[in-house]
């Protein structure tokens, strides 16, 4: 019998991070180092890019010895992050231990049995709203259990639950009506008013977002239900954890609805906490811990089994959140090697050297290209904006575009690039392979960017 060919199985996503630093550090002896003069904004107390002033001078190389060490740095540099993950895996699984998510699901699918793709379009729009009014990026991690679940209970794929939280939020952030974080520090940075102004325009962009993400992943779980075997996740062992199981005739106890209350009231205060008072992951952190242990007791447990059952869900969530950590190490090589400056002024001398027609689609891809190294939105528009607003201004491209070819620039890598901590973080506590959702979030990258293209040449002939 002849040997059967090996096939190609995606490598895991600590060997991704891993190859990516390499190459990061390798690039780093050929790529020259050079930053602008930065100084600081009197009136809004920012640091800027002076434009103008990019100054080379020679590589400055990462040794590859330093390829460990930077690892441990980017563990160092996301411990927030990382231990963010932990007390939302422990936290929720002492939640998924009551049956109280699950139960609701049940209740939900009940009704909507039949009915099921209304799920996707209303989870879409419902963390669309989240992203592009308080930029929720990496609180979107606490939401995919219940995307995921929901999903699962009415039949439908995980990739889907999954896609149905994260891929609504990011078209919210990415659109930013109201976006505190992208818009509003772009548009402050880049001299235009009354802040938030051009709502109009970029409500078309979300809508626009919304339809094309609705058909793609509607599209996606229609042909997984036909053909199961091309979903993302087929043939991945220890998939299960998320799948509800049939007692879909049971009724929801009283201690189940309970943790629902507390659940929910939760989100509850997470939304006022983010809005009002700029909660960052220490205060996040602090409320699910709690919540974790008050829906505990509500359940009957004990503090012992209140523990074990919260060690658990962290010790699940452990191997996945160190990629949150290993990822930035790349971008610890490339600050170091002070090649990121270099990468930002090439793109905005690419950018001028274009055509005049297609200048403004090539400021939205420069955006594109230089999220994939400052992978910061505030960090991003601080650099960006101050180089490329001469550059427009030179080629009457209006201040206004050049904030929205930023945000898309932005917004759509967010759920493309490994060195994306919110990204990371979600697929950690969905517990789904880089590699794998690579796969499904692609194709929906290069449409996204076709329609940047599209609303690009639509704010040039409207005068946006």
């Amino acid at each position: 019998m002849g040997e059967k060919k090996k096939k190609f199985t995606t490598p895991h996503t600590l060997v991704i991070i891993v190859c990516l630093i390499i190459l990061a550090v390798a690039a780093t002896y050929f790529v020259p180092a050079g930053e602008f003069v930065r100084y600081t904004d009197e009136a809004t107390g920012r640091e800027l890019v002076e434009a103008g002033s990019y100054t080379s001078s020679g590589t400055n190389p990462v040794s590859f010895l330093q390829v460990p060490v930077v690892m441990y740095q980017g563990i160092l540099e996301a411990a927030d992050i990382i231990a963010f993950l932990l007390i939302i895996g422990g936290a929720f699984e002492i939640v998924n231990v009551s049956g109280a998510i699950l139960a609701l699901c049940r209740t939900v699918s009940k009704h909507l049995k039949g009915r099921e793709f209304f799920v996707v379009p209303i989870f879409l729009a419902l963390f669309a709203l989240f992203g592009t009014t308080m930029g929720m990026s990496n609180e979107v991690a606490i939401f995919v259990p219940i995307g995921i679940t929901m999903a699962l209970s009415l039949g439908l794929d995980k990739i889907t639950g999954v896609a149905m939280v994260t891929v609504g939020a990011v078209s919210g952030f990415t659109a930013g009506l109201m976006n505190p974080f992208t818009v509003g520090v772009a548009q402050d940075i880049a001299g235009v008013s009354p802040l938030f102004s051009g709502m109009g325009y970029r409500g078309v962009l979300l809508a626009a977002m919304l339809v094309i993400d609705t058909i793609y992943i509607l599209h996606y779980d229609k042909m997984v239900k036909k053909h199961p075997e091309k979903s993302i996740l087929y043939g991945l062992e220890d998939q299960d954890e998320f799948q509800a199981d049939e007692g879909k005739d049971e009724k929801m106890n009283g201690r189940q609805k309970a943790v629902l209350v507390v659940l929910f009231g939760t989100l509850a205060i997470l939304i006022y906490g983010l809005m009002v008072y700029q909660w960052y992951f220490q205060e996040m952190a602090g409320l699910f811990l709690a919540m974790g242990v008050i829906c505990g007791l509500i359940s009957g447990l004990s503090p012992s089994k209140i523990a074990t059952t919260f060690t658990a869900g962290a010790k699940g969530i452990a191997g996945s959140a160190l990629t949150v950590g290993f990822a930035r190490g790349i971008q610890i090589v490339l600050t170091d090697a002070m090649v990121i400056d270099t990468i930002a002024n090439a793109v905005a001398g690419a950018v001028s050297a274009l055509p005049v027609p297609v200048q403004s689609i090539g400021f939205f891809l420069a955006q594109t290209c230089v999220s994939f190294v400052i992978t910061s939105g505030s960090g991003m528009a601080a650099v960006t904006i101050p180089l490329m607003a001469p550059v427009a201004d030179l080629i009457g491209l209006s201040r206004q575009t050049l904030v929205l070819a930023y945000q898309m620039g932005d917004g759509f890598s967010n759920l493309l690039l490994p060195t994306t901590s919110s990204l990371l973080g979600t697929l950690a506590v969905a517990k789904v392979p880089y590699g794998r959702w690579v796969k499904f979030m692609f194709p929906l990258f290069l449409i996204w960017t076709v329609l940047g293209c599209i609303v690009m040449v639509g704010a040039v002939a409207i005068g946006y």
